[in-house]
């Protein structure tokens, strides 16, 4: 049948149908509880922010370019940032760091109080690019370090800018510092909700603190929990459901509850000189580069199926030279979606690590009539991708993966626990405790 009113003229099951419109009331029902039980935030406050000339910004723990940007306090771990400047000639960039609370605005410290050491400093570590097509300068930082070591646990930002021009960062970026006080303990399962069994995951978990004295959990304690990294869909300020001797249950079946989605699609532009599979065609336009992706599926319309994925993370890397870091060159990837006819009740975006799953212009597809198709164009470094197609409504923050993607209970994916503390003593958020858990290592059935 066709539905008009949300899906434009796409040709779509009863099912289908009425699978989003269980969604829908589903999302109302959970704003509803705002007012009379847990409180639930799925619009994050997103501190990324990034200059138009600054590209491939990559922030993780030293020696671990896949992984997450949270580091321990105790012993204090390294973290390291990379990114390019498309520029011909080096540039004095700063850096300085800001210690923020569980909603990414800054707290209430001085300097001296979080960090051990003067700010801001230099980054000094950079090359320039060899034989690309664009020119960049590729800059690398690892820290902390001998110039300045962090004395508190919470969210931190690192902000770069070029000396003397503090106001205005060329790239601000978010990082973690725990302490580990507490265990955490997941439980990633199908929702116990019949309407949402398999398209959803629950995520439950037990909060131990055997040796960390909480008086006031309710109160004292915030947890915020993440799917893949992602900002738009993280649920905020869960409080515990069962308060026991030395630990906390946090089990729902509504407050709890995320979107499957799908494994990630995958994108292979190491080579210049080989089309992998998905990549129709490669092109040199003087002077640059250009892959024609081959018209991407909607797998909502297909059953779930496993293919290995990174989450939506990717790493940089090139087959025809030996030091991606600055040999890897940057090309135009052009990514195209079929659909009979344009949304008018929201946009499309191309979302993943690649753009910090960001959702604006630079992502934004748009619809080509001609074709029937809506078509993106992104410049990105020779590598190895995730990305998915994601729908945000109009009037909406939280994008929708299900129209494209399909969405399935099985999928796996990355789920990140943040728990917050702050007594009524203390002057800032401690992260008192952090676990990266993966939804089929974690995964139990039945109740």
């Amino acid at each position: 049948m066709l539905y008009f009113n949300k899906f434009n003229y796409l040709d779509i099951s009863q099912e289908h149908i009425q699978s989003h419109i269980a969604r829908k009331t589903l999302k109302f029902q959970v704003l509803f509880m705002l007012f009379i039980s847990y409180s639930v935030l799925i619009i994050a406050n997103n501190p990324v922010q990034t200059a138009s000339s600054i590209k491939t910004v990559q922030l993780y723990k030293k020696g671990w370019n896949m992984s997450y940007p949270i580091i321990n306090l105790y012993p204090q771990e390294q973290l390291t940032l990379e990114f390019d400047d498309f520029a011909y000639d080096s540039k004095n960039y700063q850096y300085s760091i800001i210690h923020c609370n569980s909603n990414w605005e800054e707290s209430n410290l001085m300097q001296t109080e979080y960090v051990d050491g003067f700010m801001p400093n230099a980054i000094q570590d950079y090359q320039y690019s060899f034989n690309t097509t664009f020119d960049y300068i590729h800059y690398t930082l690892d820290f902390p370090n001998d110039d300045i070591r962090l004395k508190l646990s919470g969210n931190y930002l690192i902000k770069v800018f070029e000396l003397g021009d503090e106001d205005n960062p060329v790239l601000v970026r978010p990082f973690y510092v725990t302490e580990q006080m507490v265990s955490i303990f997941p439980r990633i399962k199908y929702t116990s909700n019949a309407n949402f069994r398999e398209s959803m995951q629950e995520v439950n978990f037990t909060v131990q603190h055997p040796n960390f004295r909480i008086n006031n959990p309710r109160d004292e304690l915030k947890v915020v929990l993440q799917q893949n990294g992602r900002w738009d869909n993280q649920i905020d300020d869960l409080k515990p459901l069962f308060i026991r001797n030395e630990e906390l249950e946090y089990s729902y079946n509504r407050e709890n509850l995320f979107d499957g989605g799908n494994e990630y699609r995958w994108l292979d532009i190491r080579s210049t000189r080989f089309a992998p599979e998905h990549v129709q065609s490669i092109n040199f336009f003087d002077p640059h580069y250009h892959f024609t992706l081959f018209p991407d599926k909607l797998l909502s319309r297909k059953p779930y199926f496993y293919r290995e994925d990174f989450n939506g993370k990717y790493y940089i890397e090139v087959k025809e030279n030996r030091d991606p870091i600055i040999e890897a060159d940057y090309v135009y990837v052009h990514f195209k979606l079929p659909v009979q006819a344009p949304y008018v009740d929201g946009h499309i975006y191309v979302t993943g690590g690649l753009n910090d799953w960001q959702l604006n212009d630079n992502n934004r597809m748009e619809y080509n009539f001609n074709t029937h198709t809506y078509e993106l164009t992104m410049l990105l470094k020779q590598g190895f991708y995730n990305y998915q197609y994601h729908f945000l409504e109009n009037n909406y923050q939280q994008a929708e993966v299900e129209r494209f993607e399909g969405n399935f209970g099985q999928s796996e994916n990355d789920y990140i626990i943040y728990v917050y503390y702050q007594s009524v003593s203390d002057n800032y958020e401690r992260l008192i405790g952090v676990n990266i858990s993966n939804s089929l290592k974690y995964a139990v059935s039945g109740k």
